[in-house]
């Protein structure tokens, strides 16, 4: 029994328990080394994340260059449209007193011809003189001037 003795089971407890220590520092190590790596991969990642913001800052930049680019020749057309618009309320206005005089004009002959041909005493039917139109033109001269009233 001298052989378990006091001395001896002591150190085997300690060796026992060294081992042990050992045993922990090595997972211990194992998992700071997973941590180091997984701490490289997320400079990494932020690295990353820092270009995406700096790109995405450049693309607003773009953007905003671009729309207020678009803008300007937008308001520029507009503008260029409204002078248009203008300028054809100035024709049409011109030309509707245009037809408003052609009309007159033509009601008035046709008065003046009709009072000639009540003047004479025998006028066949096929003498009257006809104020419709001859033409495809005058149809369609006509026609605009009766729908412009």
């Amino acid at each position: 029994m001298e052989f378990l003795s006091v001395p001896v089971l002591l150190d085997l407890l300690l060796m026992i328990l060294l081992g042990a220590t050992i045993a922990y520092c090595i997972n211990l190590s194992r998992k700071l080394s997973v941590m180091r790596d997984a701490q490289a991969e997320l400079a990494k990642v932020a690295q990353q994340f820092d270009q995406a913001i700096v790109r995405s800052k450049l693309g607003i930049a773009d953007l905003k260059n671009a729309s207020e680019k678009a803008g300007t020749e937008l308001q520029r057309e507009i503008e260029e449209g409204s002078q248009l618009l203008e300028e054809m309320k100035l024709i049409n206005a011109s030309s509707s007193r245009i037809a408003d005089r052609l009309q007159e004009s033509v009601g008035g002959a046709g008065r003046r011809i009709n009072a000639d041909e009540a003047k004479r005493d025998q006028v066949e039917e096929d003498d009257l003189v006809d104020l419709s139109p001859r033409t495809e033109a005058e149809r369609e001269l006509l026609q605009m001037l009766t729908k412009s009233k």
